[in-house]
């Protein structure tokens, strides 16, 4: 399965966590390190779009082509596994808790999560500190534009 990561150049090749084990997210606490990714390349777009503000977005984003083997276990969670208010703009410590939880049991190295943007559609995550992480490849590299529409 291929998905999907945008982010700074200097950083796209970085598949270790750093920035999530830094700072946390909606799915980590602070030192747990997690990869970020989409299921496509749109969803990864509008990731990054609701996290930067538009007039801050400069040109010098790469996405990432990323393979998780097909045979690699995947956690599942869906909309209806999540409380109320799990799309809250906020990360909401629950959340961070089933997150924090998947890192440290390390049953599965992928976590696939609805989107806060398109619930219908998924985020993956995976650890790269548990062992089957090593299978997880980046395929691919390219610079990514955004359109400059999206500045209107």
């Amino acid at each position: 399965m291929e998905v999907f990561r945008i982010s700074k150049c200097a950083y796209i090749n970085d598949l270790r966590g750093t920035g999530a084990r830094l700072y946390g997210g909606r799915w980590n606490s602070p030192g747990h390190s997690v990869v970020y990714t989409a299921g496509s390349r749109a969803l990864s777009a509008l990731e990054v779009l609701v996290h930067i503000p538009l007039k801050n977005i400069v040109q010098d984003f790469c996405i990432a082509t990323i393979n998780i083997p097909d045979n690699l276990a995947i956690k599942v969670l869906t909309k209806h596994d999540l409380p109320s208010g799990w799309q809250s703009l906020a990360p909401d410590l629950f959340l961070q808790n089933i997150g924090d939880e998947w890192i440290d049991t390390a049953k599965y190295a992928v976590l696939r999560i609805p989107s806060v943007i398109i619930p219908e559609e998924h985020n993956y995550l995976f650890n790269p500190l548990h062992p089957d992480a090593a299978n997880i490849t980046i395929v691919d590299t390219q610079p990514f534009l955004f359109d400059q529409r999206l500045k209107k």
